[in-house]
């Protein structure tokens, strides 16, 4: 529903509602399946972040009910009076769209709370599942801000607002529930739906495909799945819970997860496999380099002809610290090839050892191209620079390529592994 129509329609919305119930034809339904229209669903990148904190957005209820020029939250305004670069003036466009969508749920949801509980019931009920389901926070939020006990609803199937969170994977919704009263939260993991699961059986069911494919790889998968720690929210007696089959969370997740830990056992060992092939190879490399004396000895004194030379000196810096890295690969992705994997390994233990794998790869094929270079730079000196340039430039698109193929995999694991998780940093606001 457009903004400029806002003033007029609300009014006439609430009364409605105190008579009928809109299912999910209401405006707030039809808001909660706009994704784009809110910020938590927008996909930015960090450059775009940086733009978006620094971008004003000084919006009011006024400028919501009021503003006939805006336009609707699906086709925000094109018309901007700021002469601003194409992209800063995209984000400042869209962080307009997404205060007027939110000033919108807002007003809708102040003035339904104002209503008798069955016309609150009536607005509220179906819009905090389909927010829930379509993962978009905001409005989770602020229904619960405005009628506390809508995060108690259950649906058809039995299922709270932050269970549907749960069973979608919708980490940005289920977050919301560190910011309940102790009391809702013990109400809400109590819920069973009409299969008797509770909330720990619902984390053990397999995650929708198209959440499981926002994560490269099997192994990173599953450790996105094990970051799902629900059960250190709710009271541990429910981990030993069964269901109406007379399984626990742990035996429903072991099974829905079986093929996934197989193929995230079988992604690993292929990396660790091809990976430690390239580290053994470097370790021959730069071993036999740093038994070989290179220039020879003096006949008289027997020590080395390039013992004073500076670049003799980064040569053997380099071979040495190629040689120790990738041993210390070769050891890393050993150890990944003779790992138990079982369900929890995926979590910290095999990430770590690939992370510090690929590092340490990473480290000796860059330390080794050095040791190449200061060795032409000995046998050619100053007198062939063009054969310096050239060998410069190789070992810089070489080095640059690996960064390109496997930096951004091993940053995502980084990332992963010893960031906040998939929850973040959460906040200890409570909703009111």
């Amino acid at each position: 529903m457009g903004s400029y129509l806002v003033a007029n329609k609300v009014e006439q919305y609430l009364e409605l509602a105190k008579k009928k119930d809109f299912g999910l034809e209401s405006p707030l339904c039809s808001i909660a399946v706009m994704h784009s229209a809110f910020f938590s669903s927008s996909e930015l990148t960090l450059r775009d972040r940086l733009i978006d904190s620094c971008v004003p957005s000084t919006l009011s209820l006024e400028n919501v009910a009021n503003n006939s020029n805006r336009g609707d939250i699906e086709n925000p305004a094109n018309k901007s009076q700021a002469s601003i670069l194409p992209r800063v003036k995209q984000i400042h466009e869209m962080k307009l769209m997404h205060g007027e969508a939110l000033k919108l749920v807002e007003l809708l949801c102040m003035h339904a709370a104002d209503l008798d509980p069955s016309g609150a019931v009536n607005i509220f009920k179906h819009p905090v599942f389909v927010a829930g389901t379509h993962g978009i926070p905001e409005i989770v939020e602020k229904i619960r801000e405005s009628f506390p006990v809508a995060v108690q609803f259950y649906d058809n199937e039995g299922c709270n607002p932050f269970q549907r969170a749960v069973l979608f994977r919708h980490h940005k919704v289920f977050s919301l529930i560190s910011r309940i009263s102790h009391e809702q939260k013990l109400i809400v993991a109590d819920n069973m739906d009409n299969f008797s699961n509770k909330m720990l059986h619902l984390v053990g069911n397999l995650a929708p495909p198209d959440q499981l494919n926002r994560v490269y790889g099997a192994a990173l998968q599953m450790q996105r799945e094990l970051q799902w720690e629900v059960e250190k929210v709710v009271p541990n007696i429910y981990q030993d819970a069964r269901n109406i089959e007379r399984k626990t969370p742990r035996m429903v997740f072991t099974e829905e997860y079986k093929e996934l830990v197989k193929e995230g056992e079988r992604w690993m060992k292929d990396a660790a496999n091809s990976c430690s092939v390239v580290a053994a190879l470097i370790a021959t490399v730069v071993f036999a380099a740093a038994i070989t004396v290179l220039g020879g000895t003096n006949g008289d004194s027997k020590f080395l002809v390039f013992k004073s030379e500076k670049a003799f000196v980064i040569f053997a810096m380099s071979d040495a610290l190629s040689l120790f890295s990738s041993t210390t690969a070769i050891l890393m992705f050993l150890s990944m090839l003779t790992a138990r994997y079982v369900e929890d390994d995926f979590l910290q233990a095999l990430p770590k050892r690939l992370i510090m794998g690929l590092l340490t790869l990473f480290i000796s094929i860059t330390t080794m191209m050095i040791a190449f270079s200061s060795t032409l730079y000995l046998v050619f000196g100053e007198a062939k620079t063009w054969i310096l340039v050239c060998v410069a430039e190789s070992t810089r698109v070489l080095v640059t390529l690996f960064i390109y193929l496997q930096f951004p995999l091993l940053v995502d694991m980084f990332y992963s592994t010893y960031g906040h998780g998939i929850f973040g940093k959460r906040s200890e606001k409570p909703l009111y």
